[in-house]
């Protein structure tokens, strides 16, 4: 026999049971929850395809800096260093150039002294000669030694200016503002002229050197805008000349493209997307849209019911963050960008965001799932 307590209970338990029992019925009638999911529209634009061909960033201006006059290096900056437009790079030891700027400025003053005795003995023979004290032999002797002063003053002034600009070229001076890249000489040591002594790089002034075949020259447009890109960055270039001679061995087409986007490096190698054909109108999706497995690919598109339609497709051109696809598709359908891993066909789906997101890549959900596909 139950206590009251224990009838009390009882009932209680019965109660939780049937609500339990109502709320599992009105969920089963609601059906799943519907998946939350950003869409974008498929679109029709002019898309190029392309063929990826290394290159790589150079300097515009690299040089290599040698010494110009011989002697022992007395200081070299270090690798790695910042160097001003003019700012000292190394230094010779002047000691006998100096030694010999100062013969050749003795020599000026020299040559200039004799000078300036034979003018003005030239003056008073030219005084007597009025006279007709002073034999006219006499008058065109001392003539000829002013002459001869005169051209003896002119190559001693062009050998002090030699001997100056031996001196100056004992400091190595920088052409343009850039990073000492390498070192091939140390203080102490004995460089002839000509002798590479640094690499000296601009930094801030880099390019991009790409070749092309042959076959691409006709759609090769200076102007254009192509992607570049490595493992981990991408950017854009701008395609800056098209040297018209190739290359006898290769047959390929040397490339010279303004960098627009990202940080690179002098020497850093890189690939860039050459088009291989004119511009096409095509239909494309974000690349995040698609899924990849081994029996192809497919999207999710929204029904006007809400749901998620499965839509196997094939991939085409390529452009940046967006991708041709053929398929059962059109213009302005709205394609699953996030979410679209775990959906499955006819799912109820859920849109939040704006329609027209522009950049889903490395989005990932609260469990760390990362959406999109790469190419």
């Amino acid at each position: 026999m139950l206590t009251t307590s224990g009838k009390q209970i009882t009932k209680r338990w019965l109660l939780a049971l049937l609500m339990l029992c109502v709320a599992g019925e009105s969920l089963a009638q609601q059906g799943p929850r519907a998946a939350p999911v950003e869409v974008s529209q498929a679109q029709v634009r002019a898309m190029t395809p392309v063929s990826w061909a290394a290159a790589t960033v150079v300097s515009l201006n690299d040089a290599r800096i040698a010494a110009e006059v011989e002697g022992r290096l007395v200081s070299v900056v270090d690798e790695g260093d910042q160097v001003e437009q003019g700012g000292i790079l190394a230094r010779i030891d002047d000691v006998l150039i100096r030694a010999g700027l100062d013969g050749a400025r003795a020599e000026v003053a020299r040559e200039e002294a004799s000078l300036t005795f034979l003018k003005g003995e030239l003056a008073r023979l030219q005084r007597l000669a009025k006279q007709n004290n002073a034999a006219q032999t006499q008058l065109e002797q001392t003539l000829s030694q002013r002459d001869a002063t005169m051209n003896d003053l002119v190559a001693a002034k062009a050998r002090m200016l030699i001997a100056q600009e031996y001196l100056d070229r004992t400091e190595l001076r920088a052409p343009f503002a850039g990073v000492v890249a390498q070192r091939t000489r140390r203080a102490g040591e004995w460089v002839n002229s000509g002798d590479e002594v640094l690499q000296l790089v601009d930094s801030s002034r880099l390019e991009i050197e790409a070749s092309a075949p042959l076959s691409l020259k006709p759609f090769l447009i200076v102007g254009q805008r192509m992607q570049i890109a490595t493992q981990q960055q991408q950017g854009v270039a701008i395609l800056r000349a098209v040297v018209p001679v190739a290359d006898s061995q290769s047959r390929l087409l040397r490339l010279r493209l303004d960098i627009v986007e990202g940080e690179w490096l002098a020497g850093q190698p890189v690939k860039v997307a050459l088009p291989t054909a004119l511009s096409q109108q095509v239909l494309s999706v974000p690349r995040d849209a698609l899924v990849l497995r081994r029996g192809g690919s497919y999207l999710f598109k929204v029904s006007a019911e809400s749901m998620a339609e499965q839509v196997f497709v094939r991939v085409g051109i390529a452009e940046g963050e967006f991708i041709q696809v053929m398929g059962d598709l059109a213009g302005g359908d709205q394609v699953v960008v996030r979410g679209n891993e775990r959906l499955r066909p006819g799912q109820s789906v859920s849109i939040k965001g704006e329609a027209g997101r522009k950049d889903s890549a490395g989005w990932k959900d609260q469990a760390g799932w990362k959406g999109g596909a790469t190419q």
